[in-house]
């Protein structure tokens, strides 16, 4: 299954990207905000995409 199918949307704020798509298990959106930088690691998930894209904007790299 390709990426395309799995994330219904896809942004990117800075180093940070943010994708959803729904959850295996329920079936309900779900969002991630994950740092692209290689070294850094840093991803969360959440419930809404207001709050992944909270998170997208105030996560400062530690690499970059």
């Amino acid at each position: 299954m390709g990426l395309y199918q799995i994330w219904n949307e896809m942004h990117r704020v800075g180093t940070t990207a943010i994708g959803g798509g729904p959850d295996r298990r329920t079936g309900e959106m779900k969002y991630v905000a994950a740092c692209e930088a290689e070294d850094c690691g840093w991803s969360a998930a959440y419930d809404s995409y207001e709050a992944a894209m909270v998170a997208a904007r105030g996560h400062r790299c530690p690499v970059r």
